[in-house]
């Protein structure tokens, strides 16, 4: 596939990813597509490569259908309703339990159980 295709494709994968991101928030959906386009015309990162900044932007898209979700307060409470879709990636506890793992072999805590610089 040619880099203007690649291209193409990179940009409308982003195009949809802001709609999986934004569903229902026009404004926001608006002002990501048109900061898309803008990317498109100047690019944001002028020191990589063509194929880099299709790279990029492909990695942009997958982060904003795996990683953003809309959150909407319910009522007068302080509670939440989170619009989970079906391309959200869900991660486990066991990534929390290894990061409290790496923390407690240096000692503890993140600045050596005061024995570190903090004291």
């Amino acid at each position: 596939m040619n880099l203007k295709q690649s291209a193409l494709n990179a940009y409308r994968h982003g195009l949809r990813a802001t709609r999986v991101a934004f569903n229902g928030d026009t404004k926001v959906l608006l002002a990501a597509r048109a900061k898309m386009r803008e990317g498109m015309l100047n690019p944001p990162n002028p020191e990589l490569t063509p194929e880099q900044q299709v790279q990029h932007l492909e990695d942009v898209a997958l982060f904003l259908r795996r990683n953003l979700v809309q959150g909407t307060k319910e009522g007068d409470e302080e509670k939440y309703h989170l619009n989970i879709h079906k391309e959200t990636e869900l991660g486990d506890n066991e990534t929390i339990k290894e990061t409290k793992k790496t923390l407690a072999s240096r000692g503890g805590g993140c600045c050596g159980g005061g024995t570190g610089l903090y004291k």
